[in-house]
């Protein structure tokens, strides 16, 4: 899965990702699903725009490990939060373009 770079700061601290981007992800890997027991836990404002509530969490296998993306019912492509970056010692490197961890380097699309 390649991540991609979006100018919006991350939600709080969890990764999120909109719905029809995660629709768009089941369609390439059937395998990935969405835990609705989760939905409404999560609340997220972006800016001064009004508050989405979480309609599930889903698990999302990537080159570094799996990350828990919060899904929201909202036009939001996947936004790998800080804290997620910070918990799996993973940063980016602007000048490549590239998400690093240790030896492991990850195309980022700039949209």
């Amino acid at each position: 899965m390649l991540l991609y770079r979006h100018t919006t700061a991350c939600a709080a601290n969890v990764s999120t990702v909109g719905k029809e981007q995660y629709l768009a992800l089941i369609q390439e890997d059937p395998t990935v699903t969405i835990d609705t027991s989760t939905a409404g836990k999560t609340s997220i404002k972006f800016g001064k725009g009004s508050v989405t509530v979480s309609i599930g969490t889903a698990q999302i296998p990537t080159e570094i490990k799996k990350i828990d993306f919060k899904v929201l019912d909202a036009p939001t492509p996947f936004l790998l939060c800080l804290a997620d970056m910070d918990r799996l010692k993973v940063y980016f490197n602007n000048t490549i373009d590239k998400l690093v961890q240790g030896n492991i380097r990850i195309p980022v699309i700039r949209k």
